[in-house]
């Protein structure tokens, strides 16, 4: 990759290019074409193989290696989701979505009625990833390889740690997958820069709040394919029957996971009176439980500080009761007898709020019901059908076990939707003849 300006971040495993101007983003994509025609030329089955090598590398990392490469707060996750990038589970995502992975390599019998079917991934997708959250970039980059896709990624000058060790360790296993990943940053404010590197691309995938999706519409030219993942929020939800200190103790993993910044990071939790124990009681075995985990403070800007130590001195003026860190703000729980869905200004603060039925919820989310991610719920087996059902109509996208919530599946539906599916274009050849003797893929590439 060329380092432009003499400007560059990056290691001895790799860099991520410096973009100061249209010319520079033109300059470091000039060889993803052919990357991509070396890329399609792989079967998918070897690319998981690829892929496997990698997740197995980084787990077999020292701790404290692991541990220098993640962002505080997220390195668990990290974990998580490489030991879910190896060959069994790829191949599981694979299936679930395309039915016969082999699509990808060839034309294939329909397995519905007659003819052959065959997938194609965008030649090139330009991605823009959040900082927040560093094991998305590399579950982006991961799925675009198996689509065979070519990847221009923009991330943070401050968040390239791990996305470099990813295309680092890509290179060590082959080559043809790294080259087919180009990092690069440029200045938010660019959009000239960002507008050349969607007119390059066949595919934009985009990550960021209501502003960032707003100044990147305009930018995408007409007809090229473009997923948004917006701004979402999710919560939890505890029965009374599972209103105890042990259900108390599994939150903590939902808040301290990336430092509550994620999609999937719960901003509330509701809790039914009845139980075991009370919700203000619920609420103090969680803070105590926060108070035995918390070492180091979290990651938040001035801006969320000051409306953590806001919320800690208004809430008991408005009857709520507040249980925080002894010192600074390494954690904060925030009790509140008013139901009404209440945004979190993140960094390990969280609301209780008490309700009589979780399943008569659905008027206080009014002001977040277009943002619903994910719900994370402790509830008795003879009550989650009916509140799955209830949930699921109200907006939720994805119902999970406390503690579980920042460790989704790799064939979870993000935002509702598919993983490579949406990549994807699909050719149908309407045919009874002999798919074999025709051979038809090299009669297409004449």
């Amino acid at each position: 990759m060329p380092v432009l300006d003499g400007s560059a971040v990056g290691n001895t495993q790799g860099t991520v290019a410096f973009c100061r101007s249209r010319q520079d983003v033109i300059a470091i994509a000039a060889g993803l074409p052919e990357a991509h025609r070396r890329l399609a030329s792989l079967s998918v089955f070897g690319i998981v193989d690829r892929l496997s090598d990698v997740a197995h590398r980084w787990l077999d990392l020292p701790d404290r290696k692991r541990c220098e490469i993640t962002a505080v707060g997220s390195a668990p996750e990290v974990d998580f989701l490489f030991s879910h990038l190896t060959q069994s589970h790829l191949q599981t995502l694979l299936k679930s979505e395309l039915g016969d992975p082999a699509v990808l390599d060839d034309f294939r019998p329909r397995q519905t009625g007659s003819g052959f079917v065959r997938a194609f991934g965008p030649r090139c997708i330009t991605h823009l990833f959040p900082g927040n959250v560093p094991d998305v970039a590399i579950l982006g980059l991961v799925s675009a390889l198996l689509v065979k896709s070519a990847s221009l990624v923009r991330i943070g000058r401050g968040d390239t740690t791990l996305p470099l060790w990813f295309v680092g360790a890509l290179r060590e296993v082959d080559p043809t997958l790294a080259d087919a990943c180009v990092l690069a940053t440029w200045e938010v404010e660019r959009s000239d820069i960002a507008q050349t590197a969607f007119e390059m691309s066949d595919c934009v995938v985009v990550y960021g709040g209501d502003e960032t999706l707003a100044a990147v519409r305009p930018l995408i030219p007409t007809g090229t394919r473009a997923i948004f993942h917006g701004h979402r929020v999710s919560f939890g939800a505890v029965a009374r029957e599972c209103c105890r200190k042990e259900v108390a103790i599994a939150v903590v993993a939902d808040i301290l996971a990336h430092d509550q910044r994620g999609c999937l990071s719960p901003h509330l939790y509701y809790v039914e009176p009845g139980g075991p124990c009370s919700p203000l009681d619920f609420a103090e075995a969680l803070a105590r439980a926060l108070g035995d985990v918390c070492r180091l403070p979290p990651t938040v800007s001035s801006s969320d500080a000051a409306r953590i130590w806001h919320l800690r001195g208004a809430l008991p003026l408005s009857g709520g009761v507040v249980f925080q860190s002894a010192a600074g703000i390494d954690w904060t729980v925030l009790y509140d007898p008013d139901p009404i869905f209440s945004l979190s200004p993140l960094g390990r603060t969280i609301w209780i709020k008490p309700v009589s039925d979780l399943a008569d919820i659905a008027p206080h989310l009014q002001p977040v019901r277009p943002f619903l991610q994910a719900i994370g719920l402790a509830a008795p087996p003879e009550r989650l059908p009916h509140l799955a059902r209830y949930f699921a109509e109200i907006g939720v996208g994805r119902i999970c076990p406390v503690g579980t919530m920042q460790r989704p599946p790799l064939t979870w539906h993000h935002d509702g939707r598919f993983r490579l599916l949406d990549l994807l274009r699909f050719v149908d050849l309407e045919t009874e003849y002999d798919i074999e003797n025709l051979k038809i893929n090299e009669l297409l590439l004449d």
